[in-house]
């Protein structure tokens, strides 16, 4: 009788144990995806932004190339005609 109880005690626990761990890896599992979730979230936001810092510094650069086209015609155009006196 005692063996029996010592066996049924100890089944009893082992299944206790397992359930405690299967609940706490469930747990980290659960923490884990959340905080991937978290970081993929992050970096779709840092992507967006760096695309649409990217496309800002092109237009800039189109500008001041635009610019800088301008300067050169219009300085070309209004320049004093050189005379050779």
């Amino acid at each position: 009788m005692l063996f029996v109880s010592f066996l049924a005690g100890l089944i009893i626990g082992g299944g206790c144990c397992g359930w405690w761990l299967t609940q706490r890896w469930q747990r980290q599992v659960q923490d884990a995806e959340k905080a991937l979730s978290e970081i993929a979230a992050q970096h779709k936001t840092a992507v967006e932004e760096s695309k649409a810092m990217k496309q800002q510094v092109a237009d800039l650069t189109w500008q001041l190339n635009d610019s800088r086209k301008t300067v050169r015609y219009l300085e070309s155009r209004y320049q004093a005609p050189k005379s050779d006196e």
